[in-house]
């Protein structure tokens, strides 16, 4: 514990000392170049990764920040992905020491704090987004339908990850690295599975849990499993990471366990009563776009 008579003796210098740190600081942020930054962010973006941004709207975020409404990302293989919101803000004492981390916020909604949101920090050795590239972040109800609309109707998305990018961007558009990732959905809607002769079958469960460790551009399944009133199932298997992602090869093996829920829909269908309770093994094989069943 400090003495009192020590703080006392020195009063006017601490004060003086803060003061000067405020002054400091304001100008630090008077000065900082905003403008400059988000368009080294955007070009390093582009350089890296070949993707390109398009902003609406952006607007200082204080104290080291930028925000951005209404952002395109777009690439020659990718459908355009629309973002709400994104904010990237500077640390700034870690960047005093010579080390850039950006903390990155994207929203589902641009007007609602409270939106599903994606949250992730970047430690980098500078603004260029060469390797090697430390990731952690987490997702915090996310609307699924909205980044997998072709596939779910419905469901709530929460998870984990953490990643490293050991080097830049490879020929084939691979990032080479290591990291693990993990998912939990809830009230997961899934619709249009195919069943051959042109019918489909929708599968609702109340809870899905998923969890990938990857080690450069091969990722091994280390959780999977669902449950819910249509039945349960467990999986395992490699997701082999292509661009765009949608051509990212699936290698699984499901065994799924018939609910009652299962029943009643395959009679609609016309199909004959799935055993409830009674294991089924199927193979899930492909480019993720067009990704094939067997038994």
């Amino acid at each position: 514990m400090i003495p009192t008579t020590w703080l006392n003796d020195r009063k006017e210098l601490l004060t003086w000392i803060a003061l000067g740190l405020c002054v400091f600081l304001i100008s630090l942020v008077a000065m900082f170049p905003f403008g400059a930054l988000q368009t080294r962010v955007i070009s390093e973006l582009h350089r890296t990764t070949g993707i390109d941004a398009h902003i609406t709207d952006w607007s200082v975020a204080l104290p080291l920040g930028v925000e951005w409404r209404h952002v395109t990302l777009s690439k020659s293989d990718w459908e355009p992905v629309q973002v709400p919101y994104l904010q990237a803000k500077i640390g700034i004492l870690k960047a005093l020491s010579g080390n850039i981390v950006l903390d990155v916020v994207a929203r589902q909604d641009a007007d609602s704090p409270t939106a599903g949101f994606v949250k992730a920090t970047l430690s980098m050795p500078s603004f260029s987004l060469d390797a090697p590239i430390s990731l952690n972040g987490q997702i915090q109800n996310v609307d699924l339908p909205q980044i997998l609309d072709r596939f779910v109707s419905q469901g709530v998305l929460n998870g984990t990850f953490s990643h490293r990018i050991n080097s830049g961007y490879r020929t084939d558009g691979a990032l080479e690295g290591e990291g693990t990732w993990s998912a939990e959905a809830t009230d997961v809607h899934i619709d249009q599975i195919p069943l051959g002769g042109g019918q489909t079958v929708s599968l609702t469960f109340a809870h899905v849990t998923a969890g990938v460790a990857c080690q450069n551009v091969v990722c091994d399944v280390t959780e999977l499993t669902g449950e819910g009133n249509d039945g349960s199932f467990t999986g395992e298997g490699t997701i082999t990471v292509r661009q765009p992602l949608m051509n990212s090869q699936l290698a699984l093996t499901l065994t799924i366990v018939p609910g009652p829920g299962s029943s009643s829909k395959a009679r609609s269908l016309g199909l004959p009563p799935l055993p409830v309770g009674s294991p089924i093994k199927i193979k899930i094989v492909g480019p993720l776009a067009q990704a094939r069943i067997a038994l």
